[in-house]
């Protein structure tokens, strides 16, 4: 759908047979688009929002669009189904919108609400604020910014004292947006903070000097979880027990992923494994980070050896690696041509509309592998919040609620391909979350670069110890700074 960036992909070509390992990702291409929405964008000639900014002319965003719900998309005509146990929980939920809207101020009717994003806002989104405007009288704008112009255009808009009343801080800007007060706290704000809407625990794991700066709504595509995609029909044909299958039987881990890999890539003769930057997802799912929050404080975890051996993990999988069931060279093109038989990938995937719906067999899902006696589900944050100087906070809040809350979504615009494959993200949203905390601290003040971080680990060749080593002066000199602010 839209999780860091849906549209905006930039992977990084890495020397050798690793070579597109890890790259700055959006996680996603730009989707096909087939009408302008006037209804939420608003017909201003001039608004303050894009005028003379190469980043984000597209304040009258455009929308793609998808089938009924009837009709499966972007992969759902191959992509496989399971009758395996697993519930769909977050689903629309008529009588709970129905309250929602009811409980919004009438005097907040004739306010604008801006929301800053990175990707031209989906028909599933416009339809479902469409139906808020119209119940609560809050129009809704979504303003458009490139990913990777995304803070500049949080910084010039709020330097023109006309900030957007709804913005994201990603984990490539936590804290230092923060930090820099681009964010006021939500603490005080109009969310509801229901537990059963709100992802509470994983917000409280990041708040800022006790506070909190941002909303994670359960069930939202805006987080991206690891997953693994496959070839049903290579798995089935050489009778090799497949990933899915695995998981349920619940002996999906990173021994079964070896033994699975070796199995298909000696009776398939192609390649078992593949993947473009989605590698790390491994050493995410040693259920640690490089970053860690204790007492409240982030600290260096680059010493774990836990952590450690995920990375040897990842280059023992690889060509020059001990057990060679992983080419990266291959990455996205080489899963979609049947060159490889499964591939390392994120959540967004799964979405309607999306890149894998055309493929020459039937795609399979499951979640990403852990490290044995570990289940967790390595993930992105992002945390939805009021930027400082936002002028509506109070119909922001309501707005932000309603949009990123999957029980609020309208019938016939669908999310996940089918409810398999929805059932498998409710199930992820359910696991302790493994975020990773340690880009923003890496990249703090711009000296250095995760993905070069991220990139040397997966190639120490062995020497793990030495390359965390020189990162971990790193880690531990930007955190020292981050706490002098």
């Amino acid at each position: 759908m839209k999780m860091t960036g849906k549209y905006v992909r930039a992977c990084i070509a890495v020397l050798l047979c690793l070579a597109m390992i890890f790259a700055m990702s959006a996680c996603g291409d730009e989707a096909e688009v087939a009408e302008e929405s006037e209804i939420l964008y608003g017909d201003e000639a001039d608004d303050g929002f894009g005028d003379g900014d190469t980043d984000g002319e597209a304040i009258t965003s455009k929308i793609t669009t998808t089938t009924t719900a009837t009709t499966t998309t972007g992969g759902g005509g191959n992509t496989q189904t399971y009758d395996d146990g697993l519930v769909h929980k977050n689903k629309i939920n008529e009588t709970a919108k129905t309250d929602f809207l009811s409980s919004v101020p009438k005097n907040l009717s004739g306010k604008e609400v801006t929301i800053l994003i990175w990707w031209p806002a989906f028909d599933y989104e416009v339809k479902k604020m469409e139906r808020f405007t119209k119940a609560t009288g809050i129009k809704v704008k979504f303003v458009y910014a490139d990913e990777d112009a995304y803070m500049q255009k949080l910084s010039s808009l709020k330097l023109q004292k006309n900030s957007p009343d709804i913005a994201c801080i990603m984990q490539e800007q936590y804290p230092n947006a923060i930090i820099q007060d681009y964010f006021q706290p939500i603490d005080n704000s109009k969310l509801s903070m229901n537990k059963n809407t709100f992802d509470l625990e994983s917000m409280n794991k990041i708040k800022w000097n006790g506070k909190q700066y941002g909303a994670i709504i359960k069930g939202n595509s805006h987080i991206n979880f690891g997953i693994m995609l496959y070839n049903v029909d290579l798995f089935k044909k050489h009778g090799v027990t497949d990933p899915h299958t695995l998981w349920q039987q619940k002996n999906w881990n990173w021994d079964t992923l070896i033994t699975t890999a070796q199995q298909i890539q000696q009776k398939s003769g192609v390649t078992a494994l593949s993947t473009e930057y989605h590698a790390y997802r491994l050493s995410q799912s040693s259920g640690e980070d490089a970053v860690t929050f204790q007492n409240g404080k982030l600290v260096n975890n680059t010493g774990s050896a836990n952590y450690r051996a995920a990375y040897q993990y990842i280059y023992n999988l690889s060509t020059k690696g001990q057990y060679k069931v992983m080419d990266m060279a291959l990455n996205r093109d080489g899963f979609m041509n049947s060159k490889c038989a499964m591939f390392l990938d994120d959540s967004w995937a799964l979405q309607s509309g999306e890149r894998y719906e055309n493929l020459p067999f039937t795609l399979g899902f499951a979640p990403i592998p852990c490290k044995k006696g570990v289940n967790v589900a390595p993930c992105n944050f992002q945390l939805w919040g009021f930027p400082v100087g936002a002028k509506n906070t109070e119909a922001a809040a309501y707005a932000l609620e309603y949009w990123l809350s999957p029980q609020f979504d309208e019938k016939g615009h669908t999310t996940w391909v089918n409810e398999s494959a929805a059932a498998m993200m409710d199930y992820l949203w359910d696991q302790p979350k493994v975020f990773k905390l340690s880009t923003g601290v890496v990249e703090y003040g711009g000296d250095y670069d995760w993905w070069d971080y991220n990139q040397q680990c997966a190639l120490n060749g062995g020497d793990i110890s030495a390359t965390m080593d020189r990162w971990s002066n790193v880690i531990t000199e930007n955190l020292r700074k981050i706490y002098l602010n």
